[in-house]
């Protein structure tokens, strides 16, 4: 967990446990309609699968849908036998240290090799990276921005605490929500269900919390529903994969089942992945074989944090020593969803290479979101994407067989 991530929970860990005793009222869905429930009664078949175990139906569905997509953006050269490189772009969460992601993307852009990516998957503040890397370089100057010219006060303000401390309206009033509805708008909406026509592929991970699983959201198919609250939708994935846990409240996104109304309650997808990653179940080699195709798979993993942990004397009280429990069981599950990845790639025959922010950033931000620090991280970012020379082909401390 990146260390201005840590001070953020230290800033607004006490207020959160003191909005423990006010609660929402919910309608929450029962566990037997988990199958057939429509997010604000959206029916498009594909908006959505589990991160992590999958029915046959399912699997099934995930597979047709995804040889669709392929079909639709490679198509004519599958039909030419020609060997189709194909890239994907994989963002981790990280809080205010997304900003190394987004300098990342800027500076590769300006190195001139950056390709266009089939499919990209965002969680925490790395969903909110992938909606403007997957719209392409002309959204550089957009996530600069985001990452550069807001502060605490933008995002977290007086009226955002008193309603976590009233219970009442928690996510209607915080400035995080603003700046979502700000950036991603119909025009957006619209941009993202284009490519999605074109069969690229964006994917968003959040965690049920009722269920405790992860969810893979298909950002793409919902712009392309047509549905008149499918921008509410979208704002409302981005919103609970980036809501860093202990700081931002959950949300409550509605759905349908069996005619009558009920609730889901989604938190930050780094909950249970720190990296969206599909179920094990799906393997792209298969795919490949029913395509009938030849494919150079590349993925890069762009990790929000430092891999690294560092050494820090904890204070012996309650709230230190949960802070940093916390930050080491964030950074742990990190690492296992790396190896997972190359699990993944070894399987499948993919190459795979990760980029994270060196252990040589040592510098510490003054507040949750201090646009000092996050410009530095920017730049930082910028600087790697530029030289290219942070990349590597495996995950950390993993040595090659002999």
């Amino acid at each position: 967990m990146g260390r201005a991530l840590k001070k953020m929970l230290a800033l607004t860990l006490p207020l959160l446990l003191a909005a423990c005793a006010a609660l929402t009222e919910r309608a929450p869905l029962p566990k037997a309609l988990l199958g057939e429930a429509k997010p604000y009664g959206i029916t498009a078949p594909n908006i959505r699968f589990w991160g992590d175990r999958l029915s046959e139906a399912d699997l099934a569905r995930f597979e047709e849908a995804a040889i669709a997509s392929i079909r639709a953006k490679f198509g004519a050269r599958i039909k030419r036998g020609e060997r189709i490189i194909d890239n994907t772009l994989v963002l981790s969460g990280g809080g205010p240290d997304g900003a190394f992601g987004a300098g990342l993307l800027r500076g590769w852009t300006e190195r001139g090799d950056r390709p266009e990516f089939a499919l990209v998957t965002g969680v925490s503040t790395g969903a909110i990276i992938a909606v403007f890397a997957f719209l392409g370089p002309e959204y550089d100057a957009a996530l600069e921005e985001i990452y550069t010219s807001y502060s605490t006060d933008d995002l977290i303000d007086t009226t955002f605490f008193s309603g976590l401390t009233g219970g009442a309206a928690l996510a209607d009033v915080s400035g995080f929500r603003a700046l979502i509805d700000k950036y991603i708008d119909e025009q957006t909406l619209q941009r993202i269900a284009e490519e999605h026509r074109k069969g690229r592929g964006l994917f968003i991970g959040t965690t049920n919390i009722d269920a405790s699983r992860p969810v893979i959201w298909n950002l793409g198919e919902i712009a392309a529903s047509g549905h008149p609250r499918s921008l509410d939708l979208m704002r409302d994935v981005i919103q609970a994969s980036s809501s860093i846990p202990a700081v931002f409240p959950p949300v409550i996104i509605p759905v349908e089942a069996s005619g009558r109304h009920f609730d889901e309650m989604h938190v930050d997808g780094g909950a249970t992945r720190q990296v969206a990653v599909f179920s094990p179940q799906i393997s792209a080699r298969t795919l490949d074989k029913k395509l009938g195709a030849l494919f150079d798979r590349r993925t890069h993993v762009i990790i929000n944090n430092s891999l690294s942990k560092p050494y820090s004397p904890v204070d012996a009280r309650v709230l230190p020593v949960a802070i940093r429990a916390l930050g080491g069981l964030i950074s742990g599950s990190g690492d296992g969803d790396l190896y997972r990845i190359f699990a993944l790639a070894q399987r499948d025959g993919y190459k795979v290479r990760v980029v994270s922010v060196p252990d040589s950033f040592t510098l510490e931000s003054r507040e949750s979101f201090d646009p000092a620090y996050m410009r530095a991280l920017y730049d930082l970012g910028r600087d790697a994407g530029k030289t290219g020379n942070l990349w590597r082909s495996r995950p950390p401390d993993f040595l090659p067989a002999e």
